[in-house]
């Protein structure tokens, strides 16, 4: 394996006074490792938590906490999830109290839709044959009940 990934070179035709071009071919499947490129530094892509302010977080917090009202719960679970780890195990700051207010009602407003979701879809998928429900739907199943 380490043979098919090193660096092959090729030189182009030359004429009598003309330096060799020397091209490096590299084998685009083998590992980041093995390739030439490796004294540049890898860093990671910046994080846009460490780059933000505190009011910057807390004003996108309650924008998507107010974004889960328009019948929107996807907002309320994005919320959640991005924002738990500076409301609950982050270093205590200003503005983490409000962030905290905002996470846990946009989790319990998540689980709220969620079940509320569920309940229907179980309930209409169960009771429309009885109550003669399929009318309702953009697709109509075939077969008997």
């Amino acid at each position: 394996m380490d043979t098919e990934c090193t660096a092959v070179t090729s030189h182009s035709s030359r004429s009598r006074r003309q330096v060799p071009e020397v091209r490096i071919h590299q084998n685009p499947h083998c590992p980041l490792e093995n390739r030439i490129d490796q004294n540049q530094e890898r860093r990671p892509p910046p994080n846009w938590r460490t780059n933000m302010k505190a009011d910057e977080k807390l004003n996108i917090c309650r924008k998507y906490y107010i974004a889960g009202f328009f019948l929107l719960p996807i907002f309320w679970l994005v919320n959640f999830l991005w924002h738990y780890r500076e409301a609950y195990q982050e270093e205590q700051f200003e503005e983490q109290t409000q962030i905290k207010n905002y996470v846990f009602k946009s989790g319990v407003g998540f689980l709220i839709w969620a079940v509320a979701l569920t309940f229907w879809i179980v309930y209409f998928q169960t009771q429309r044959y009885y109550h003669d429900w399929d009318y309702l739907t953009f697709n109509f199943p075939t077969g008997s009940p």
